[in-house]
């Protein structure tokens, strides 16, 4: 009886027809001229099923349509009985369909073939000839180091063409043995190309009880029972074909199948799956040295850390692809010897380790393919593709995996993949055991990047220090352990090449680990020339700063017309800092941004002061998969974050800013402004002016002489004073309109992205044009007053004076606020003496002279 891991893999190359290259693998069991087939006809206990009519195909076959896929199984015969009818409908069809693959595995199983026939025009042809039959040993992914001990036999025909029809049906006999008679299977009933009839037949004596449990299909079984065989069967027609994403999560199974399993518990499940994981320990000296080194050590946690690492490097990482009850262990003196294992062998090493040192360890069976769905699944050996050791410290449990690579620090930072439950093989075991990550060794990753940025056409530089923790440190690490320090150089040196193609290297790449704890830091040192970009209109530079990093972590808006789920990686921590150090006092301000959604966290944090600025930025994610119905929002908020990554700093020589204000357009914004407050202003001073006439002119006072009447004395100077005031005003205006009317010079004062910019700048720019607006108008109202002699003119002079003293003080202290605009103290101080003396001497004259009672009576 075969299981899912041999199924599965049957039936995908058999309905993708693609050739599969086979070499020589690891340890047969057999020698490969040993291995052999058969050729037999179609057994009696088979149920013949014909393929329905062609007319009955559907458009969507991407070049092979197929017709029937028919399998049936004898519990009774332990024997698996296979039968696909397809037909090729283009070129590329003929390309794949023309390629055979049948997977076994010689060590218990025996194939049988039975027919291989091709249609052509109605009219059949035989095409089983055993000449044409290669049985190949199956390695795959021998970079990785994962092999398969079955075997593949593959049969390449040949004069395939557009419309034949190729029926091919054969029979795999036997069972694994370790199996100890007990039959599960997770038969697929749904594939990524449509099937216009699927047949599925299932015979087995009515004394076994067997359980069943369909997914993702609401089709009712066919059962009938009689002589003492049960019959069980399963037919569907024209089954859509259904691909799974590639970026869907590991545990997302959308497709129909069918669970059998004759274990009834998890309990039953643990007590067959424990003497797989039963080996004697070695009798080696080598062995005997590794104990009395970690008993050595008095920390119970150092001493399985040590053990730890001792299974990870030193003994290398080799993945059969079966299940955990697909062989026996292999004897522990023969991993010691060739220093070598798959995942039950490391995982058994580890675990006698342990259990000789004195550590309470246990083997447990975990789900790669269901993660936490594995609680809803029936109990079966299928489920488990991996294995992990299970270390119990007092009232502490931790979790650890042999089979992974450059793992350093304590336990509670040694990442082991969320399975989210276990099968832990213990006597007694009846649940499955849930766990989790520890939080301390999920990935973090801080890079802190310093540019130290110089004027355009010199050449800035970029440090980089990055930390990794957790599962990133592990990653990190294994890179640098596995590859040459130069091809990492190139790495790191094309990842910032892409954004600065002129980048050079000016220090070797550093690698160093971080003490007492599982982080390691890289440190890079680079020369980047021309930093700075000229901008189409010339009249300017620009310095574009994006977080790659983050950038990279966020990932982009994925297609929302998808029917599957979208996987994150989870749990996942980016920290980058960029750290900007300017040529010179660098002017700026941004209030950043913050997103909180379901799935993630991003913050953006930018602070500067005086040359220094600094972007702070954060990714966390907060879960695993987005689900079709969240992609939507999920797009919305990272198209958000897309839209506004990084910031553009931007700077003007002096000969560009010049340029830049001769051709600035006109700011008409300003304009208008200036244009109503100007009015409004002379509005209020006209209206001011005509209601400020008495009706009757003020007697002059009693004992005042009439020569006293009239412009004359020191009232002269006041006339002239007046006459010449707006002067200076007007002189004030024409400094500040060629800046606030030109928009490219108003611009570079108070666009955030400008290299001048100050926040000041926009408030005390305006403050300036409307408080002259302000003092001109009001001169103009102080002439026409003082020239008619109203009696308000006295009192309007002395306020005039006293908003002079409060707006030039205000003035000062907005501008002081403005590094590059600041006057010295000394000059400020002057102005304000000055205009506090004049009102210090006008106000009391204007209010106590006799002249001036005399004359301003109207």
């Amino acid at each position: 009886m075969i299981g899912i891991s041999s199924r599965i893999l049957v039936f995908i190359l058999a309905l993708s027809f693609a050739s599969v290259a086979g070499s020589q693998g690891q340890s047969p069991e057999r020698k490969s001229e040993a291995v052999s087939f058969n050729i037999a006809p179609t057994p009696d206990w088979v149920k013949q099923v014909t393929a329905p009519n062609e007319d009955a195909m559907g458009s969507e076959s991407a070049g092979t349509a197929y017709l029937l896929v028919d399998e049936q199984e004898n519990l009774e015969r332990s024997a698996s009985y296979y039968h696909q009818v397809r037909k090729i409908t283009s070129e590329n069809g003929v390309q794949n369909g023309a390629s055979i693959s049948i997977s076994f595995n010689p060590a218990f199983e025996k194939l049988i073939f039975h027919s291989i026939r091709l249609a052509r025009n109605g009219v059949p042809s035989n095409r089983l000839d055993r000449s044409h039959i290669k049985l190949l040993q199956r390695e795959e992914n021998t970079d990785r180091f994962i092999y398969d001990p079955s075997y593949n036999a593959q049969i390449a025909l040949d004069d395939v063409r557009v419309g034949d029809v190729i029926d091919i049906s054969y029979t795999v006999e036997g069972a694994n043995p370790l199996r100890q008679g007990k039959y599960s299977v997770i038969f697929s009933m749904q594939w990524s190309v449509p099937v216009v009839r699927n047949f599925l037949r299932l015979v087995y004596p009515s004394n076994r009880n067997l359980g069943f449990r369909a997914r993702n299909d609401t089709t009712q079984p066919t059962i009938s029972a009689a002589n003492g065989i049960t019959e069980w069967s399963y037919e569907a027609a024209n089954i859509p074909g259904r691909k799974v994403e590639d970026d869907a999560p590991d545990d997302y199974s959308p497709t129909r199948r069918l669970e059998i399993s004759e274990f009834h518990d998890w309990a039953e499940l643990a007590q067959w799956a424990m003497p797989l994981f039963e080996t004697e320990a070695p009798r080696s000296s080598e062995f005997d040295a590794e104990i009395d080194k970690l008993k050595a050590i008095i920390n119970p946690e150092l001493r399985v850390v040590a053990a730890l690492r001792f299974v990870q490097d030193e003994i290398r990482y080799v993945a059969l692809k079966s299940g955990p009850g697909a062989r026996r262990p292999t004897a522990l003196g023969e991993v010691l010897r060739r220093r070598f294992a798959d995942n039950k062998d490391k995982v058994l090493l580890l675990v006698t380790l342990l259990r000789r040192i004195g550590i309470d360890a246990a083997p447990a069976l975990v789900s790669d393919s269901y993660r936490s769905t594995v609680r809803d699944e029936l109990p079966a050996p299928e489920i488990f593709d991996h294995a992990i050791v299970q270390v119990r410290l007092g009232e502490t449990t931790h979790w650890v995996d042999p089979t992974r690579s450059g793992q350093r620090g304590p336990l509670s930072q040694v990442f082991v993949t969320n399975y989210g439950y276990a099968l832990v093989l213990r006597p007694g075991s009846k649940e499955l055991t849930a766990f989790t990550t520890p939080p301390g060794s999920w990935p973090v990753k801080k890079v802190v990047e310093t540019y130290r940025v110089r004027a355009p056409e010199k050449s800035a530089e970029l440090d980089v220090i990055s930390e990794y923790r957790g599962l990133a440190a592990d990653k990190t690490r294994t890179l640098f352990l596995e590859s040459a320090r130069e091809e990492i150089q190139k790495q790191y040196l094309q990842y910032y090449a892409r954004t600065y193609p002129e980048l050079k290297t000016q220090k070797q790449l550093w690698y160093e680990e971080l003490p007492a704890e599982n982080a390691c830091r890289v440190t890079e040192s680079y020369v980047l020339p021309k930093i700075w970009e000229l901008s189409e209109q010339k009249d300017h530079y620009e310095l574009f700063l994006r977080p790659g990093d983050i950038q990279s972590a966020i990932g982009s808006p994925t297609s929302p017309q998808r029917d599957d789920p979208l996987k994150l990686e989870h749990p996942n921590t980016v920290v980058e800092e960029m750290n900007i150090e300017m040529f010179e006092d660098w002017p700026f301000q941004s209030k950043g941004d913050t997103v909180s959604t379901d799935f993630f966290r991003f913050r953006d944090d930018p602070t500067a002061t005086g040359s220094h600025i600094q972007f702070n930025y954060s990714y966390e994610t907060l879960k695993g998969r987005v689900e079709v119905g969240e992609l939507p929002k999920f797009n919305e908020a990272i198209t958000k974050i897309k839209d506004t990554l990084g910031y553009t700093l931007k700077y003007s020589t002096p000969e560009q800013l010049k340029k830049t204000r001769r051709r600035g357009t006109f700011n008409w914004a300003v304009a208008a402004a200036a244009i109503c407050f100007s009015g409004t202003a002379s509005f209020i001073a006209y209206r001011y002016f005509r209601d400020s006439r008495l009706p009757n002119p003020v007697p002059p006072p009693i004992d005042t002489p009439a020569r006293l009447n009239g412009i004359g004395g020191w009232l002269i100077l006041l006339a002239i004073g007046h006459l010449l005031r707006p002067i200076g005003f007007i002189k004030t205006g024409f400094d500040l309109l060629p800046t606030m009317l030109n928009t490219n010079s108003w611009r570079s004062l108070t666009d955030p992205i400008e290299s001048t910019y100050h926040a000041w700048w926009a408030p005390v720019l305006l403050f300036e044009l409307f408080f002259t607006i302000v003092l001109l108008v009001f001169c103009a109202l102080l002439i026409a007053l003082f020239f008619t002699k109203k009696a308000a003119w006295p009192r309007c002079f002395a306020v005039f004076l006293i908003c002079s003293f409060l707006g030039t003080a205000l003035d000062i202290y907005f501008v002081h606020r403005i590094p590059a605009a600041a006057e010295s103290i000394t000059g400020s101080l002057r102005d304000i003496l000055t205009i506090t003396v004049g009102a210090a001497i006008w106000i009391p004259y204007v209010y106590l002279s006799k002249r001036v009672k005399a004359t301003f009576r109207y």
